[in-house]
């Protein structure tokens, strides 16, 4: 019989757990009841042989995750097995749960029998694998290191190059997969680059690994999918599937999406990470896993255009096609060429006085751009290269250092590698390219301002005609609207709005001392489709209406 301690601050969920199953029945024997985490660490530390605990996450004096952490044996030892119990779905404390050792947990909204009983025999299997010899345990770990082996020859040995060695890695996969209906999936997580991934754990923690895997791992089993699961690195993930049973093509699309729809949710809620899922198409033989491989990875890699939290599957790139083989082949290399020139164009009218110059040809490298989805990430980053080594030599030419750049922006090469998306990356070129346009024409009267700043600033100076707003800018500065409009107020002396209308007001005034140019003309040209809304905006600011301004101007 295996031994239970309950652990909750209300006698009445303790007396109903007692009574909830027949846990003799299961091999269970409820030993002791505990009213909070004190109560239960005193236990613990007392006697060893607790097998299983049901523990509630959220008790006075100590709570269930502070318990964790402070008996490390379950973590150690993963004993005895705890299943948490939580008033609500409170995600980021059963995140923490699990990273600290517990196997499930149980909204008490839901605990009942159905929805105890599949729990508590996920705790058993987890015990009794605990019992196994050791000698079981390690051919078991053999047998996985064998399977990840396997795996990571096939993605690595083209058979097109080197048929004996890809077959000769290729024996034995036959025993758990087969041969018909192949699918490779890669699953690659953000390494932390947005503001949300930041606040989550760093994935080289062990912990957050191990969990990772483990969340993998269970979705899959639970799906019943065939399948060989290996870790290529801490980002990424690559999983073989076979569908021998399913001969419809759209059951098999159902399924897959179903349990990858699960996967991504369950990593983001439990582990706080984003998720980018390639699938590749469906394929027979024992050669096709390296072709599969390489579909997949390329498509994950479409986070880069499209962001993270999604799956992509064959025909997320058909645009790849638009031009024909060899067409989009040129295609590409015509854009290739096209980008570079287009960056070397940046650079020369950085020397150039007049900002809009730059930032035009900017805007244009963006048009190109988007262009490139389907594009290896990397093949991308080879154009932005060709932008920093022209602002590199910019930079030398002017004698300016990298070092007199903000601190993101002093090794450019390394720091783009970190950035994982197309707009994070354009973002912080244009912040380089305004900082460099500084510093180059000896704009010192910015100083004061913080990077974010002066970049919404200098965007405005430019766009202030268009239908600008403060969540476009604030997307385009990479931080949040209530960041910026606080920061904006507090550097500029007034905020988002003021400072937007003054530009469009100072340049409707410059324009109204040009005779022939119409009141309705001047208001669609500052940026004011509606005349009405301009001529009030104009008198609260100026206190004239526009047409009494002009017979002013005129007056005098």
């Amino acid at each position: 019989m295996f031994k239970m301690m309950i652990v909750d601050d209300e006698p009445l969920v303790r007396l109903a757990l007692q009574h909830m199953i027949d846990w003799d029945s299961m091999g269970i024997q409820v030993v002791i009841e505990a009213g909070d985490g004190m109560e239960a660490l005193a236990i613990l530390e007392q006697q060893g042989d607790i097998d299983l605990m049901l523990l509630d996450i959220e008790m006075p004096r100590l709570g269930g995750i502070e318990l964790l952490r402070a008996h490390p044996a379950i973590v150690q030892k993963r004993r005895p097995v705890a299943i948490m119990l939580s008033a609500y779905s409170e995600y980021s404390y059963v995140r923490e749960a699990f990273v600290l050792g517990a196997i499930d947990f149980i909204v008490k909204s839901d605990m009942d029998e159905e929805h105890l009983v599949p729990v508590v025999l996920k705790a058993l299997n987890e015990l009794r694998t605990q019992e196994t010899l050791t000698s079981v345990v390690e051919r078991t770990d053999e047998e996985i290191d064998r399977k990840s082996e396997t795996i990571r020859q096939l993605i690595s040995i083209n058979p097109q190059q080197d048929e004996s060695a890809y077959a000769a890695a290729g024996v034995g996969i036959t025993e758990w997969l087969e041969e018909s209906n192949q699918l490779v999936a890669v699953i690659t997580i953000s390494q932390g680059s947005s503001e949300g991934a930041r606040m989550g754990r760093s994935l080289k923690d062990s912990h957050t690994q191990r969990f990772i895997m483990q969340s993998v791992q269970t979705v899959l089993d639970a799906t019943s999918m065939k399948h060989l699961l290996y870790g290529k690195s801490q980002s990424e993930y690559v999983l073989f599937c076979s569908f021998a049973a399913l001969r419809s093509e759209s059951m098999i699309r159902e399924k897959v999406q179903a349990a990858f729809s699960m996967i991504q949710t369950r990593l983001n809620q439990y582990v706080n990470v984003s998720v980018s899922i390639g699938i590749s198409d469906l394929a027979s033989g024992m050669k096709v896993w390296y072709r599969l491989y390489q579909q997949a990875a390329h498509l994950a890699s479409m986070s880069y255009f499209a962001g993270f939290n999604k799956v992509f599957y064959p025909e997320s790139c058909m645009e790849l096609g638009k031009y024909g083989a060899e067409s989009g082949i040129e295609h590409a290399r015509k854009l290739q060429v096209t980008l570079k020139s287009t960056g070397a164009g940046i650079a020369q009218l950085l020397e150039q006085s007049n900002a809009q110059l730059w930032s035009k040809e900017f805007e244009q490298m963006e048009l190109l751009l988007g262009q490139t989805w389907g594009w290896r990430p990397q093949d991308v980053h080879t154009a932005f290269e060709d932008l920093l080594w022209e602002l590199g030599g910019l930079l030398y030419r002017k004698g300016i250092r990298w070092d007199d750049l903000d601190e993101e922006l002093q090794h450019p090469f390394e720091y783009m590698k970190s950035l994982e998306t197309l707009d994070e990356t354009k973002t912080w070129l244009h912040r380089m390219c305004s900082q460099l346009f500084q510093h180059i024409h000896g704009m010192t009267t910015e100083a004061n301002y913080s990077g974010v700043v002066t970049l919404a600033k200098q965007f405005l100076d430019l766009h202030y005609m268009e239908d600008v707003n403060l969540t476009l800018i604030s997307d385009m500065v990479g931080v949040s609207e209530g960041y910026l409009s606080k920061q904006f107020t507090k550097e500029v002396g007034c905020n988002f709005i003021q400072y937007l209308t003054n530009l469009r007001i100072e340049e409707s005034k410059r324009l109204m001392k040009k005779k022939g140019n119409k009141i309705t003309d001047i208001a669609e040209t500052v940026g004011y489709l509606n005349v009405e809304h301009f001529s009030r905006m104009f008198k609260k600011t100026t206190g004239y209406s526009p047409k009494l301004y002009r017979e002013s101007l005129m007056n005098g």
